[in-house]
């Protein structure tokens, strides 16, 4: 299958990053098993096993009799799943990869799929028993809220256990239906939240494509000294988009309990003061 320019070009930008020393801004590698990198590319072990046989995936790094995976491999598995969804073939992908490492922009491309590509969540999914899952919402696992979650990609439900994709928001919502907000109602506002911060994001990305690769588009490639500016950039824009959100969620917060609470407040010390008259 013939690529077309515009998908070397883009998966160019994606090239893997095999040395962290070459760019001071790369993040700090992350370990995996086997098994973990699975569960972080939500794929599977097989899967990984034929990609290193096929020569799509280097080869992990051995300690011992154990094969020690990063994030640039994270990164690969994602690359090769993206274009495994716009229809490609792993013989196709295979391809151009190799094309890739045989020098085709190579030198200007290095650190920029670490930048892009390196997970952006600070948390890596965990698999739990459906048990533990009981345990945590008791009555509030209905069929309905497991389903929901599933679609949202909190909890997915693979046979007797369950793939949580960040565990510390399972704990929040196991404390919150322990104080007495339904589960439903919490997955609700989470489906609300998530179109509004899909906008909020794909805003930001697009302050970087048109702001900063759109004067290249008529290029193979950006400039080499342009480069590095361009990585810095990508990363430095992951802490500013977290401080972003975060801040106009606590207004908006400060906002909603002023006019919300403040008024239930407001009823319960009325109360207090007629009770205090008789």
């Amino acid at each position: 299958m013939k690529f077309p320019e515009e998908t070397i070009q883009n998966l160019a930008q994606y090239r893997q990053q095999n040395d962290a020393d070459d760019s001071a801004a790369l993040e700090e590698k992350q370990e995996y098993t086997v098994e973990e990198l699975a569960l972080a590319a939500n794929t599977s072990v097989r899967n990984i096993r034929a990609y290193q046989d096929k020569g799509l995936l280097p080869p992990p790094t051995l300690r011992g009799r154990k094969g020690i995976y990063n994030n640039q491999h994270l990164s690969r598995l994602r690359v090769i799943a993206n274009l495994l969804d716009r229809g490609y073939t792993l013989a196709s992908i295979l391809d151009l990869i190799s094309g890739l490492e045989q020098g085709v922009g190579l030198s200007e491309i290095l650190g920029m799929e670490s930048a892009i590509n390196s997970p952006w969540a600070k948390e890596a999914p965990e698999i739990i028993s459906m048990t533990q899952m009981v345990k945590m919402f008791g009555t509030q696992l209905t069929p309905a809220n497991i389903r929901l979650a599933g679609e949202l990609g909190i909890a997915k439900v693979q046979g007797t256990q369950v793939r949580v994709s960040s565990m510390s928001t399972l704990k929040v919502a196991a404390d919150l239906c322990a104080m007495g907000i339904p589960m439903g109602d919490q997955l609700e506002i989470l489906r609300m939240s998530r179109d509004n911060v899909e906008k909020v994001a794909k805003e930001f990305v697009r302050l970087i494509s048109e702001n900063v690769l759109k004067p290249y588009q008529q290029q193979p490639l950006p400039p080499k000294e342009e480069f590095p500016k361009i990585i810095d950039l990508i990363w430095r824009m992951r802490p500013m988009a977290e401080i972003v959100v975060k801040a106009e969620l606590g207004r908006a917060m400060e906002m909603a309990a002023s006019n919300i609470l403040a008024d239930q407040l407001e009823g319960i010390l009325k109360t207090l003061e007629s009770r205090r008259d008789k």
